[in-house]
């Protein structure tokens, strides 16, 4: 249970450190539908993107052992930020895409990092 008023601010700076210092630095992609055009027929989509410090591990067989994870996933440790389910983010030469999202936030605000399922 979070304490009320606790300073989390040196865990996160620590976080930070840590996923940078042993994590690599990657590019995301958010891609979200703006409008809807009558003329085309479809919705104009903005494409924003995004670098965050993150590690990345594979799951292993007893994480694979239920149906929500698949071979090809990728677990991400990375650093705070406001994820979506949908962005994007290569791996190598892989595009992966963000299927689901766990925050570590302590104090029920702050992100001090999150676990990331990614999916080829």
């Amino acid at each position: 249970m979070a304490h009320a008023g606790y300073n989390y601010s040196p865990i996160t700076k620590s976080a930070e450190a840590l996923i940078t210092r042993f994590g690599e630095e990657f590019t995301f992609t958010r891609t979200t539908d703006g409008a809807y055009n009558p003329a085309t027929g479809a919705k104009a989509q903005t494409t924003s993107t995004f670098k965050k410090y993150a590690c990345v591990f594979d799951y292993n067989n007893t994480d694979r052992a239920g149906q929500t994870v698949t071979e090809n996933d990728r677990r991400m440790l990375v650093e705070g930020h406001d994820f979506h389910v949908g962005d994007t983010v290569v791996i190598g030469t892989d595009t992966f895409k963000v299927i689901n999202i766990s925050e570590i936030r302590p104090n029920g605000s702050d992100v001090i990092a999150a676990n990331l399922q990614v999916r080829k």
